[in-house]
């Protein structure tokens, strides 16, 4: 077997143990919550097996300094190296300052053009938000300070609801969104993985084999990752301020 075929193997062996987790959810409970955490549960999982330490992979809202508040998102992937969390909740969500966030990603059971529409109001939610930049120090001076990175959306299901996979209708619903509401990427495990490299433009998305839809997706998005290096420095002072961190009790 040469190395292609080796590494081809094992990620369809991966793909094939996430299939069977998420397709057994709905044989132990009727529970619409229990299944939707279970589902987030496995991507994130199969996410932090995949990507370096690195990333950071949990469920939870994103803030600003000037007390924005996303909705909750499914899965965010943020920078678990140099930015700090702002807290964690009793259920082990949490909220990640807007400056950490790499990608949002919605979790559902089959990809459509309302699922598709429904990811996109929740990943602007996150896009629109306040992000602060500061300059990093290093031995010889500073760098200045980074522009904030463009943000990551993708939409992640098990099924694929669309008939004609690199047909009209995927298309179509893959292209309507736009601005802060795009879905740049997505994975329908039985289906079709997508990624989207343009923005504002008619170019056809590309899709994966319908065998090698998990492959697909965490190549192109580890790709994209590399691609846009570390998030922006955060400026922690902004932060202060907006809690008040600076004031004396009762002042």
């Amino acid at each position: 077997m040469t190395n292609s075929n080796r590494l081809r193997t094992a990620f369809l062996a991966k793909q094939n143990h996430l299939l069977a987790a998420l397709e057994i959810v709905p044989d132990l409970t009727g529970h619409g919550t229990t299944i939707g955490d279970d589902y987030e549960a496995n991507w994130a999982r199969v996410l932090r097996e995949f990507l370096p330490a690195r990333y950071g992979i949990a469920k939870g809202q994103v803030m600003d300094s000037q007390g924005g508040i996303s909705d909750q998102i499914d899965l965010l992937i943020y920078d678990a190296q140099y930015t700090p969390l702002l807290a964690r909740t009793a259920n082990g969500d949490l909220f990640v300052p807007a400056e950490a966030v790499y990608a949002a990603f919605e979790v559902k059971q089959e990809m459509n053009k309302q699922f598709m529409e429904y990811a996109g109001s929740k990943i602007a939610s996150v896009r629109e938000l306040h992000r602060t930049s500061v300059e990093v120090p290093f031995a010889a001076g500073t760098y200045p300070p980074k522009p904030p990175i463009p943000i990551l959306g993708g939409l992640l299901t098990t099924r694929n609801g669309w008939a004609d996979l690199e047909g009209e209708a995927a298309v179509q619903a893959v292209l309507s969104l736009s601005g802060s509401r795009q879905v740049d990427i997505g994975c329908a495990l039985r289906g079709v993985a997508f990624n989207r490299r343009n923005e504002n433009t008619a170019d056809t998305p590309e899709y994966s084999e319908p065998d090698m839809t998990l492959m697909f997706f965490l190549v192109r998005l580890f790709g994209r990752l590399q691609e846009v290096g570390a998030v922006a420095a955060v400026d922690v002072d902004a932060y202060m301020s907006a809690l008040d961190l600076g004031d004396e009790p009762g002042s």
